[in-house]
């Protein structure tokens, strides 16, 4: 599509967004324009570059000029729907259990929340449990922030979310080792100690190594010394799934290795640490979640998952993929969030400027308005922007 025409859409949008909230953002624009032509998001920068360009011309105008020029165009009023999509493959009386499983490396920001609250609100449109479930078995290069466990509760609770239980995956090692072996003893996982770049290659070229072949009292053998033996990085345990898959990365995936360094909740009583995909696929199965909420950033993990439930004749939950909610700017990330702190940019993680939702709190926005707008958007695959106009429309409304 030519320059021109977007540049059309953009005003199009920008002069209804001026004209009913004062001045048009570029979160709220791009997500109509997005909207009405979904291929633009291939080059989602020179995107904002044009409607950028619009907005700056549009907010310039008088108010007079954006009512008379905005009346030329026509818009399409969506009939709203209340609530979320029903679940096709619910039966009747049956319970939807979900889960929020964040890594408390830092504090909850909006992006977060839009995954808390369609999980929390699934759980409640099918009576089903809503868990709290923390991520935190990397202590070394996603180290756990202490204060963020009990916040990451208090901003659930603010957003109206009903924890059923809060689970810490540091607080379950012993289980996780337990699966482990059960994996080793039926022959399905082996120790490696082969070195990182000779097994890299293999997994490449789709060939077994030779602690592949170990038997299982080998492999225990091993395992056993992971805990008090072996140094970091010299052995993992890992899964047998197919070396002639597509993907190298699924082949022979690792579910355990060894972390030398402190956890904030269980100090060093453990060196041996699951990965993600395997404390995520035994958390989900013990608290018998039958939905998970997920970015589209999963679906590798998910293909990982598959045989590690099948190794155990376990049922996958079913899995809904959503959009990401994305904040436009230099506060995009959690990683730019404690940056501007540490620079002085920020006062804190509760600073109103920041996309938390501690800051949504302090600059005094309704939680119930941070929902519904969640609510509304639903469950689209597509990323959208953050609307803070809209937020604070609504906000205003329920005040």
């Amino acid at each position: 599509m030519p320059e021109n025409q977007i540049k059309e859409i953009a005003r199009k949008y920008a002069l209804k967004n001026a004209m009913d909230y004062g001045s048009a953002r570029l979160g709220a624009v791009l997500n109509k324009v997005l909207s009405e032509v979904p291929k633009f998001r291939e080059n989602i920068k020179e995107a904002e570059k044009i409607i950028t360009e619009v907005i700056n011309e549009v907010n310039a105008m008088p108010k007079a000029d954006i009512e008379k020029e905005v009346a030329k165009y026509t818009f399409i009023k969506k009939e709203e729907r209340i609530g979320l999509p029903e679940l096709e493959w619910v039966t009747p009386g049956m319970q939807v259990n979900t889960r929020f499983a964040p890594n408390p490396s830092g504090f909850m920001h909006i992006g977060h929340a839009k995954i808390a609250v369609l999980c929390d609100e699934y759980s409640k449109k099918y009576n089903g449990r809503f868990y709290l479930r923390f991520d935190d078995t990397d202590p070394k290069t996603k180290k756990p922030l202490p204060e963020a466990y009990a916040q990451t509760a208090k901003d659930l609770e603010w957003l109206g979310c009903n924890v059923y239980q809060i689970i810490k995956q540091s607080e379950r090692i012993e289980l996780y080792y337990k699966f482990a072996e059960e994996l080793i003893r039926n022959g399905n996982a082996y120790v490696c100690t082969c070195a990182k770049e000779e097994m890299q290659e293999n997994r490449k070229r789709g060939i077994a190594c030779a602690c592949r072949s170990s038997s299982k009292e080998e492999a225990l053998d091993k395992w056993a010394k992971m805990k008090t033996v072996y140094k970091e990085g010299e052995a993992v345990l890992r899964l047998k799934t197919d070396l002639a898959h597509p993907n190298s990365s699924i082949r022979d995936w690792v579910m355990f290795r060894i972390i030398d360094y402190a956890h904030p909740v269980t100090g060093t009583k453990y060196r041996v640490w699951p990965l993600y995909n395997f404390a995520s696929a035994v958390d989900d199965h013990e608290m018998q979640i039958t939905l998970v909420i997920r970015g589209k950033e999963h679906e590798l993990n998910q293909m990982k998952q598959q045989y590690l439930f099948d190794a155990f004749s376990w049922h996958m939950p079913h899995v809904l993929e959503v959009g990401a909610l994305k904040v436009q700017g230099e506060l995009a990330h959690k990683s730019d969030i404690k940056i501007a702190i540490s620079e002085g940019r920020l006062s804190g993680w509760d600073d109103p400027r920041a996309p938390t939702i501690m800051g949504f709190r302090t600059k005094g926005v309704n939680p119930k308005a941070i929902r519904e707008y969640i609510i509304a958007s639903g469950i689209k695959k597509h990323d959208s922007y953050l609307d803070l106009q809209k937020i604070a429309a609504i906000s205003k409304k329920l005040s």
